[in-house]
């Protein structure tokens, strides 16, 4: 920063001052924009890699995901095939929804019927959360309802991820608890994808401040 070199200091050399002072934090936080926009991809791909190694033939305690974007749920209940005793979460559900109409609107091989039948006992769905933050809470909430939870499995778009689980470092204060994270790829070959990233590293800086002053 541009700091103050004259003991009396004209009009003009104040102004300058400012100016410099207003473009260099402009120029940071540009900076700092961009940078994240293409960061929070690649991260995820690092927390995919660390949850394939700590989840590697072992079952989480729970799978809770975040809707809001495609392919989180798709996958999520693939997965609920591969964990059949694993509890689920599904945080986030519009008041209207259902299990069944979630799994209409995922399009998927098996009949809902039968999907229904053999998953519904430990699928439960959050119609209270409707924000990241409140998704992060409601997982936390249900976290204390189980018996000795210890591995939790958070899905969610792999520009979230990061926002997540920075939410999760300063809400949790359960030591036994390990997070693993997935984060389910966007194709940023499209337009509404970029632009869903863009909206996300605003979130975040946003998700800073309101952790600034949390208490």
């Amino acid at each position: 920063m541009f700091s103050k070199k004259y003991v009396f200091e004209t009009k003009s050399t104040r102004t300058k001052r400012i100016i410099l002072n207003i473009l260099l934090v402009l120029s940071f936080l540009c900076s700092s924009f961009f940078f994240m926009c293409l960061y929070l991809p690649y991260y995820s791909e690092d927390q995919n890699e660390l949850t394939q190694k700590g989840l590697f033939n072992r079952a989480p305690d729970l799978i809770s995901v975040y809707t809001g974007d495609r392919g989180r749920l798709d996958y999520t209940f693939k997965k609920i095939n591969k964990y059949p005793s694993t509890k689920v979460l599904i945080s986030g559900v519009y008041a209207k929804n259902s299990l069944k109409t979630l799994l209409h609107k995922q399009g998927k091989d098996i009949s809902v019927k039968d999907y229904l039948e053999k998953e519904a006992h430990h699928i439960e769905l959050d119609y209270i959360a409707t924000n990241t933050v409140e998704n992060v809470l409601s997982t936390l909430r249900y976290l204390k309802t189980l018996e000795n939870p210890k591995k939790i499995l958070i899905i969610s778009s792999d520009y979230h991820i990061f926002r997540i689980k920075l939410l999760i470092k300063y809400l949790n204060h359960n030591e036994n608890y390990v997070f693993y994270f997935h984060g389910v790829e966007s194709n940023y070959g499209e337009f509404r994808s970029i632009k869903l990233l863009i909206k996300e590293v605003y979130k975040l800086f946003k998700a800073i401040m309101f952790l600034i002053f949390w208490s």
